[in-house]
């Protein structure tokens, strides 16, 4: 059972002078941060009513013991009125910083930043532990670790990855001892950043990776610098410098599920992957432009998308948006593109006919918009790649199958559902759309589009496999 920890102290709320007593409640297991203020009664007074309601910007307090910490990104709860004694409100804030004080909003800017994703050693390949055999039998724990690798993801920030050993825990006379290790992500602004440009940017990080992982990745935890924080010491050359002090920040938006381990074998590409092809150059300048695609896909990913038909409509969505954004959204620009693109493959045999067909029918011909069907077929056609292709489909059938499981779940209509997939059939089905997202943006950020070939083929096959397998009886004695 996760407990939360309690601290009492006096708080300042927003722009008001008046200070309150109050209680706050830090659940750090489900990520709840909850302050409980106090309103005395008075007899002006009997019934007082709380400051604010709504949204507040940000809360100080000074603890019991001293210690100073900021919440920020307040919205009100439930209050609860005692009359000729006191109300009681409460106060959620998204986020709260150990050791922060701000006289107003324009001070909770950063310029240091990192962050713990959790687990994301093995794809980054930054640090391991490895055991050196002596000749006496013996054995000594190494940890092992690279140089850090920096990317800039725009004029203002510089990531940096670094690994970092952490503590070694136990007692050091017992049977057992627990050794540490993590990988980080420094966030080195040159101009101080408000915290909602740096979740921000953190997203675009946590998207690289867990598209890379083939999991959401999510913040573990975060340290911070602040320009109020430091210790000042006399340097050699007899003046004085400034030391920042990095300090916790806790996030109080809701239970996540920790970042998974993955193996590098599992992953559809690492942090030496992005670094050796650079990459990040494309990724960043693809991001804002991917990022609506990027949300609709990870909710493969997360408890968000709730039911397989849910999940169906936003990856078939993620795939029309795909194809709206980095190929066409004009009518006339596509039917050029079929006739190009098809000439290109075919090189004027007898299959350029039945492939334009296969892109073009005669509705989309006439149409004043591109239809799902014609982008799907795009996507599938890959420009002649041909990466993604499910057994026991005819080329035009499976497309036109989810198309009418796509409108049957839009346009409610009792007729298409013997044309729709199965409730049994869409997990796969879903396995193989995201199949097919997965190979464009990987070719779309500088992946070799026959390398990524080769594993979306095999992860097809996989799919189909695993339902085969799944969905038919097999007598073991006579295979």
């Amino acid at each position: 059972m996760s407990e939360t920890q309690k601290y009492g102290g006096t708080w300042r709320l927003f722009e008001k002078e008046q200070l309150y007593q109050g209680e706050l409640h830090i659940n750090y297991e489900k990520r709840v941060i909850a302050l409980e203020i106090l309103i005395p009664a008075s007899e002006e007074k009997p019934i007082p009513r709380p400051p604010y309601k709504g949204k507040i910007p940000f809360v100080c307090g000074t603890l019991f013991s001293g210690a100073k910490v900021l919440l920020y990104q307040c919205s009100t709860g439930k209050e609860h009125s005692h009359v000729l004694s006191y109300t009681q409100q409460i106060i959620y804030a998204d986020y709260a910083f150990w050791g922060l004080e701000v006289k107003s909003e324009d001070e909770i800017k950063f310029s240091n930043i990192t962050f713990d994703f959790g687990e994301i050693i093995d794809w980054s390949g930054l640090c391991r532990y490895d055991w050196d055999f002596s000749e006496d039998g013996g054995s000594n724990l190494l940890w092992i670790h690279k140089k850090p690798v920096t990317f800039n993801l725009n004029e203002n920030l510089e990531l940096t990855f670094y690994p970092n050993q952490g503590s070694i825990g136990g007692d050091m006379y017992g049977k057992e001892i627990k050794v540490n290790q993590r990988v980080l992500i420094q966030f080195a602004y040159k101009k101080p950043t408000t915290l909602d440009l740096i979740i921000e940017d953190a997203l675009c990080i946590q998207y690289l990776i867990g598209l890379g992982i083939n999991h959401k990745v999510e913040i573990d935890n975060v340290r911070y610098e602040h320009s109020s924080i430091y210790m000042e010491f006399d340097n050699h050359e007899g003046t004085s410098e400034k030391k920042y002090i990095s300090a916790d920040m806790l996030i109080g938006t809701g239970i996540t599920s920790p970042t998974p381990s993955v193996k590098q074998y599992d992953c559809l590409f690492t942090l030496e992957d992005i670094n050796k092809n650079d990459i990040f150059t494309k990724w960043k300048s693809y991001y804002s432009t991917l990022k609506p695609v990027l949300d609709l896909y990870f909710t493969a990913f997360s408890k968000t998308a709730g039911t397989s038909e849910m999940l169906f409509l936003n990856l078939t969505q993620a795939l029309e948006t795909y194809h709206a954004r980095f190929v066409t959204d004009d009518v006339k620009e596509y039917i050029a593109r079929v006739d190009k693109i098809v000439d290109n493959f075919c090189h004027g045999n007898s299959n350029s006919q039945s492939w334009k067909e296969f892109l073009l029918d005669d509705g989309q011909k006439i149409s004043k918009r591109i239809y799902l069907r014609s982008r799907l077929s795009d996507l599938i056609f890959a420009e002649g790649i041909l990466p993604f292709w499910p057994n026991n489909y005819k080329k035009d059938e499976y497309i036109r199958k989810v198309v009418d499981t796509r409108n049957y779940y839009t346009h409610y209509d009792p007729e298409k559902l013997d044309k729709a997939f199965s409730k049994v059939e869409l997990p796969f089905i879903n396995g193989h759309l995201i199949a097919l997202l997965q190979f464009h943006i990987l070719v779309l950020i500088g992946f070799d589009p026959d390398e990524v070939r080769k594993k979306t083929v095999e992860r097809i096959r996989t799919i189909d496999d695993a339902y085969y397998i799944q969905e038919h009886t097999h007598d073991i004695e006579r295979a």
